[in-house]
């Protein structure tokens, strides 16, 4: 125990001198480690919490350990860097494989750590990532200062697209070719599956394709030379821990990057780590035999790297919503939770609700994210997943405080809107059980919803209860739907289309609809 004090307190030193003192999240507090307060670590073989102490004493032991990161997130570079520095700290040699740096890059990383060339000369030949100052910056320092070689490990930029966009492998020279793995062993079905969920909308899927087909798929290219990158780091760095950093994509279930090391040595001692933001750092729970990593480590949302030509800090956010309840004195009431198009004034929508529906039920209407008291948006385009998850997170703590202090019937309660709030309902509720009856009224195709990757088929056991959502759209719009029910379905995400007989009616619709849901 007293050496992993000492660890850590080599760490804490560390960070001190790479420029994170003045950080109030990585000040010294009473939960001991600075991160120790702002990220919380499960075991999967077990769902129990750990400290990161212990996940660290584990990773020391390894040969390879992949790091699953989500880009953007500042507390997850924090993380990384204490995993690297405590590993070493125990007494390892450690090494530093990077998706962020294309091999062709290796030599201008060598000369940097080397001290050969100044930061100016490695920024500019590096071809860093947009959010390198703020994301990888700290972990090259910390590696410059302590000799611990760093691998360009990924397909470099310009390759890759020439690859994609400019005739295959065969257009490449021989050097060029150099910079991918030189053999492409396929992934898993299972992992192109999960591809397709995630990049559908985006022309990337290939309908049919077996995995064999889609080796020289982008995806199959990077994952197959950063696993081709750590086993070669392994074979140069005997003895060393290979601390592999990636997207969380690459290693997720241990396939990708992490499946292209085992595949290529198979006796590798591996172990993965899935880091991930949490909205409620407290609340998160692990299960027991969770097979998204070996260890799974969340984070306080706090800053943001660059994105979109900003950067960002988290605050609380408020969901403003206004209510008109029925007298307690009526019993539990049904519960409609509307979000309006963007247009619409909040106030007036719930004068119109009330007389539309009658005086049973318990309406509720959200007032848009960015509101301006009467309108406002749902949702930026520049950031818009960070929007639709804080909207979700909002909506679920809504029901939940409507349940706890509204004499309301837990089993009626409808998630429903029109215009830009159906669209944001429309994909708030893909898969989430805690909706399990929504309505919307859209006169459009599935706009930018219908391009977002879909979740993982849920295990047996979480099916949707249903009905799911009802979608009420124009004839003209119905065929668009219905391939998108068709996706949804294939990860149990229940989809059902109406059209009116009148195309003109979908609002009218909607309301008969909410009608016969919401009565008593």
């Amino acid at each position: 125990m007293k050496k992993l004090q000492t660890t850590f307190l080599w760490i804490l030193l560390s960070m001190s001198l790479l420029g994170c003192r003045g950080l109030p999240w990585l000040a010294e507090n009473r939960h001991g480690h600075p991160l120790e307060g702002h990220i919380r670590i499960h075991s999967s073989d077990s769902g129990k919490l750990a400290s990161l102490e212990q996940m660290i004493a584990d990773l020391s032991t390894r040969e390879v350990v992949i790091l699953g990161e989500t880009h953007l997130d500042d507390v997850t570079h924090r993380c990384e860097l204490a995993v690297v520095a405590g590993i070493h700290a125990a007494g390892r040699d450690v090494v530093i494989s990077m998706e962020m740096f294309g091999r062709d890059r290796q030599s201008v990383v060598n000369d940097y750590l080397s001290g050969v060339i100044d930061e100016d000369a490695f920024l500019e030949q590096s071809n860093p990532w947009n959010n390198y100052e703020t994301g990888y910056r700290p972990i090259l320092e910390w590696a410059k200062q302590q000799g611990v070689p760093v691998i360009a490990a990924n397909v470099p930029a310009s390759v890759w697209r020439k690859v994609a966009f400019g005739g295959g492998l065969t257009a490449l020279d021989e050097s060029t070719r150099a910079t991918i793995a030189e053999k492409l062993l396929a992934n898993t079905e299972r992992y192109w599956q999960r591809y397709d969920r995630t990049v559908r909308g985006h022309g990337h899927v290939s309908p049919g394709a077996t995995v064999e087909d889609r080796l020289e798929k982008v995806q199959s290219l990077w994952d197959n030379t950063m696993g081709e990158s750590v086993v070669r780091a392994l074979e140069q760095f005997p003895g060393s821990v290979v601390v592999h950093i990636n997207g969380g994509f690459h290693s997720l279930e241990r396939d990708g990057a992490a499946r292209q090391v085992l595949l290529r040595r198979p006796s590798t001692d591996l172990a993965t780590v899935h880091i991930t933001p949490a909205i409620e750092l407290p609340s998160v729970v692990v299960e027991a035999g969770d097979p998204r990593a070996d260890w799974i480590v969340d984070t306080e949302l706090i800053a943001r790297g660059l994105n979109s030509g900003s950067l960002a800090i988290y605050l609380p956010r408020t969901l403003r919503y206004r209510i008109d309840a029925p007298a307690r004195s009526d019993g539990p009431a049904p519960l409609l939770v509307w979000l309006p198009d963007e247009e619409s004034a909040p106030a007036e929508e719930l004068e119109r609700l009330r007389e539309a529906l009658g005086e049973s039920a318990c309406i509720v209407v959200v007032e848009p994210m960015y509101s301006a008291g009467s309108g406002g948006a749902w949702v930026a385009p520049d950031h818009r997943d960070e929007d639709l998850a804080m909207l979700s997170f909002g909506l679920e703590r809504l029901r939940k405080v409507l349940l706890v202090q509204r004499n309301v019937a837990a089993d009626q309660v409808v998630l429903a809107g029109s215009g830009s709030g159906g669209e944001a309902v429309a994909s708030v509720v893909i898969g989430d059980s805690d909706w399990p009856l929504a309505m919307v009224a859209l006169d459009g195709p599935p706009g930018w919803f219908g391009m977002e990757g879909l979740p993982d088929p849920p295990e047996s056991g979480d099916e949707h209860p249903g009905p799911g959502l009802l979608a009420i759209v124009t004839e003209e719009n119905a065929e668009a739907w219905r391939t998108e029910a068709q996706a949804r379905a294939q990860v149990g995400a229940p989809l059902q289309i109406e059209v009116p007989v009148d195309n003109g009616g979908i609002e009218d619709a909607l309301l008969d609809q909410l009608r016969r849901a919401l009565q008593r």
